[in-house]
């Protein structure tokens, strides 16, 4: 725009000039001088020009950016509301689980009250053996779920109601609380179906501690009061495995090759075979 009107000034002034040249008003020289301030007038133009389209450009550039900043910020947006969805998903999934584990154990505690009240022991589902070589998967445990609000420890306590108190404190990290109510449960009730679970399990406490010196001591102790649990492979095979965690192989080997020979069938027997085979053992 600016470079057009100076072009039509540049034009309309040499046309002045070349008029009053032709009606001998100036001179040969005043032509000249008038030509060379015509020739600076359209070069002072030109940078007028590159400026105004330098601007052009910056403001074409600037809308560009502005454009593209307000997409992202839009999908920020839109990846914000779905990771709200997904939590609210995992809470109400979270609630629903809470929810079958608390029917779970209410179910749990009326056949045991039930079986009590005839007479006989109290029924229970057996715990959740754990996964061979290793700690229980995450999440796991030795039984039924308690609600959160399941009867204290001490006084009128149902059998049920401690197994399934402290499996809960298990399933949820507290293994201090957890090993107190299963070491409850075998002092409170040495000769039910479960009492040497209830020990066992005081052991996996201490193992989930990372203190593999008193997981051997609660093993000894089951081994020592309940010599026919069933318990007894997982027991050996997770014994040795403390052993190995104390950096006491040969303790360990032993453990491990009493897993092999003893239970040969077992599934602690085909993980003590590899573990043994890791060692350099002889797995026969």
């Amino acid at each position: 725009m600016n470079r057009e009107r100076a072009s039509r000034a540049i034009r309309s002034v040499a046309a002045a000039g070349v008029l009053a040249a032709a009606v001998g008003c100036v001179s040969g020289s005043d032509i000249d001088g008038l030509h060379k301030h015509l020739s600076t007038v359209e070069k002072e133009v030109d940078v007028v020009a590159k400026q105004s389209s330098s601007k052009d450009e910056v403001a074409k550039l600037s809308e560009r950016l502005a454009k593209q900043a307000e997409t992202l910020l839009r999908s920020n947006a839109d990846l914000g509301t779905k990771f709200d969805d997904l939590t609210r998903e995992m809470q109400a999934l979270a609630g629903k689980l809470e929810d079958a584990n608390r029917r779970l154990t209410q179910l749990s505690q009326q056949i045991a009250e039930s079986q009590a009240h005839a007479g006989s022991a109290p029924a229970f589902a057996p715990p959740t053996a754990p996964a061979p070589g290793g700690a229980p998967a995450a999440g796991a445990g030795p039984g039924p779920v308690a609600a959160p609000g399941a009867a204290p420890r001490g006084g009128g306590i149902t059998p049920a109601d401690l197994f399934a108190q402290a499996t809960a404190d298990y399933q949820r990290g507290r293994y201090d609380l957890s090993r107190q109510g299963f070491e409850d449960y075998v002092e409170k009730f040495p000769r039910t179906d479960l009492s040497d679970d209830a020990l066992y399990w005081a052991g996996e406490c201490w193992s989930a501690q990372k203190k593999p010196r008193e997981a051997i001591a609660a093993f000894d102790k089951l081994f020592r009061s309940y010599p026919q649990s069933d318990k007894a492979p997982a027991a050996h095979l997770k014994k040795g495995i403390a052993h190995l965690e104390l950096g006491e192989k040969a303790q360990a080997m032993v453990e491990l090759n009493f897993v092999v020979n003893q239970f040969p069938g077992s599934d602690e027997a085909k993980s003590a075979r590899q573990r043994l085979k890791s060692l350099g053992g002889d797995s026969r």
